[in-house]
């Protein structure tokens, strides 16, 4: 994970070259913030023209409020609304904004060992705002990959690396930008889109927290260090192999794209979206080729980009494929949970993993295999279902979220 925002988040890099969301390189820090004043920027010599002005037009002034001024609040405390937080969220500048957001995100989840070779991402359910005591709940068990496992699942590296020549340019923009290659798929611009890029970094550090922390307690071997032959083509990361961070992000994208797109479509959004999102990723091969019940074409581009990014990091030399199955699965889970808490509470699956099971079959990561794995649990086991907690007024997802479903509702050129 690269750092956010605006030069080199493993996604949101991008927010200021991505299709779409050019712009939002102000939206982690303050760069031009501090010292600003009106619409020119700040300085010694303006403050200190300011001082000398202020003297000159008030004269001598003794501390009285000003009267019939102020029209704000004769009270001070929590949103009464969503529509109220929302313009809470609006007046502040881009890094105290997302820093409130950041906040809430990180809190709805948590990771940690199990066992030595066992890691768990709870769901904080009852964590954020409900009072009482915390009810967690178990949403993802990873048992981390053995080392002869790895070393054979450098069989799948080999043939990948033959790849290399036609994907180097997606390698190496993917390596800082993944939502360019999303916004080719959804429309993303950031002015039409505004309240989703910033949903979408809320949920990017939520996924980018767990993500790296369940790095750090498995501490898994990169390729390259079992073979030299390997010969990465880009910069091998310090950090675990083991899930590999591409892949969790990349899936946490496609999923909340799909679940804006669901929430503003009729004919769909009257089901759960993780309830429908599980029911269409488990469409046979025979289901997907009728056009009667397919699922949309949005869905599968969005889901099979997600894979892409994720098999160009093998293709690279940096991951296993095994990294991939179980990031993408990390990816998801967080997602849903995300979404499920967005959306005012609501149900998420949960799923229970080995990496050494993987390893054995199927082995490598396509899209058919780990949907295939995913619908009849096979070597992703599903643990049933958990309930989010409800949310209240005064939280900030939830207003964001409902912000963002506005734009996708809106047609183009429309507030």
């Amino acid at each position: 994970m690269a750092g956010l925002g605006t030069q080199g988040l493993h996604g949101l890099h991008g927010l200021h070259g991505l299709h779409g969301l050019h712009g939002l390189h102000g939206l982690h820090g303050g760069a031009g913030v501090l010292g600003l004043h009106a619409t020119g920027g700040g300085s010694g010599s303006l403050s200190a023209g300011m001082t000398f002005t202020a003297e000159a037009l008030t004269g001598y002034w003794d501390g009285t409020p000003a009267e019939d001024y102020y029209n704000g609040p004769d009270h001070f405390g929590p949103s009464a609304s969503w529509e109220e937080e929302l313009r809470r969220l609006d007046s502040l500048q881009p890094d105290s904004r997302i820093t409130v957001l950041t906040d809430e995100a990180c809190g709805l989840f948590k990771v940690t060992p199990d066992s030595d070779d066992r890691l768990t991402l709870w769901a904080m359910r009852g964590a954020v705002g409900t009072g009482g005591d915390e009810a967690i709940t178990r949403i993802l068990s990873l048992k981390t990959p053995s080392l002869d496992a790895l070393n054979g699942q450098l069989s799948y590296l080999r043939p990948a690396a033959d790849l290399r020549g036609d994907r180097l340019n997606e390698i190496l923009n993917q390596t800082g930008d993944l939502l360019s290659f999303f916004g080719g798929i959804q429309h993303l611009n950031v002015y039409g889109k505004r309240w989703t890029a910033i949903l979408l970094h809320a949920l990017y550090n939520a996924v980018g927290a767990a993500e790296q922390r369940m790095k750090h307690l498995c501490t898994v071997a990169r390729p390259i260090d079992l073979a030299p032959q390997v010969q990465p083509i880009i910069q091998t990361p310090s950090h675990s192999s083991y899930p590999s961070g591409h892949a969790t992000e990349a899936m946490a994208f496609a999923v909340m794209l799909a679940a804006l797109r669901h929430a503003t479509t009729p004919s769909i959004s009257g089901t759960p979206f993780s309830t429908w999102l599980m029911s269409e990723l488990a469409k046979t091969e025979a289901e997907q080729s009728d056009p009667a019940q397919a699922s949309p074409d949005w869905l599968m581009l969005l889901m099979r980009l997600a894979v892409r990014i994720a098999e160009n990091r093998t293709v690279a030399g940096v991951h296993f494929p095994v990294d991939s199955a179980h990031g993408a699965l990390m990816g998801m889970a967080v997602t849903l949970g995300f979404v499920a808490h967005c959306s005012g509470g609501g149900a998420a699956p949960t799923w229970d993993v080995s990496a050494n099971e993987w390893c054995a079959e199927p082995g490598d990561f396509t899209l058919s295999l780990w949907r295939r794995n995913l619908a009849d649990g096979g070597v992703i086991e599903p643990g049933g279902t958990y309930q989010t907690a409800a949310t209240a007024p005064w939280m900030s997802l939830p207003a964001l979220w409902q912000a963002a479903i506005r734009e996708w509702q809106a047609g183009p050129g429309q507030p």
